[in-house]
């Protein structure tokens, strides 16, 4: 029988589509005396040939990302500290629901529910909604080179993906939704104080036994 990984510290995972706030998120509640692990999407070797050649490279880059964020994940549930992430393994099944098809999107979610099944949910789960343009135009006022291929269509296909698969999650798991949109808490002051308070407050609501 699988044993679960887990500590009595509790995880926060971020999932939301490109330049929706994750980073953004994460780092804020580093301030609150959450240790935070953060993707490091470069150290993913078939990163950047899936900007170059997505469907040719697709089913490399989802399966080493996926393996990236459980080893992290690993990681930081050994720790007697909460944590934030601002990756999460829903997303990177949405991914994948958007890129692989027949024989390896079926193997991606073989992968998936074998690294799951040795994880504990996360307690929340944070879902950063934005849309498509406005995610378009963050991508591309952080110019960097590598995602300008990226389309609006791409960036809605995976936003309509998260949205269905958070949809089917279990009502057990704890989601928090946040319009990133027209929360800005990248820039404003008040809108970022209300926005960890929010997330500090349903992260609590989580935590507490029923």
């Amino acid at each position: 029988m699988i044993t679960p990984f887990h500590n009595n510290a509790v995880r926060i995972e971020i999932c939301g589509s490109i330049a929706s706030g994750k980073t953004t998120l994460a780092n804020l509640l580093g301030s609150r005396e959450i240790q935070i692990f953060l993707e490091n999407f470069s150290s993913n070797p078939f990163w950047e040939a899936f900007y170059i050649d997505p469907v040719n490279t697709a089913f490399e880059t989802e399966i080493t990302f996926l393996l990236q964020h459980y080893h992290q994940i690993k990681i930081g549930s050994s720790l007697q500290q909460n944590f934030a992430c601002d990756f999460s393994l829903a997303l990177d099944c949405a991914y994948a629901n958007v890129t692989l098809s027949g024989s390896r999107l079926d193997t991606f979610h073989k992968v998936y529910k074998e690294a799951s099944s040795h994880l504990v949910p996360p307690a929340l789960l944070i879902f950063l909604q934005c849309s498509p343009e406005i995610q378009l135009q963050r991508i591309a006022s952080r110019g960097r080179e590598i995602e300008k291929s990226i389309t609006v269509n791409y960036l809605a296909s995976l936003n309509d993906s998260l949205t269905s698969l958070i949809s089917t999650l279990p009502e057990t798991q704890k989601v928090l939704l946040i319009d990133s949109a027209s929360n800005d808490f990248a820039h404003n002051e008040g809108t970022r104080t209300l926005i960890v308070e929010q997330v500090l407050e349903a992260l609590q609501s989580a935590s507490r036994p029923e």
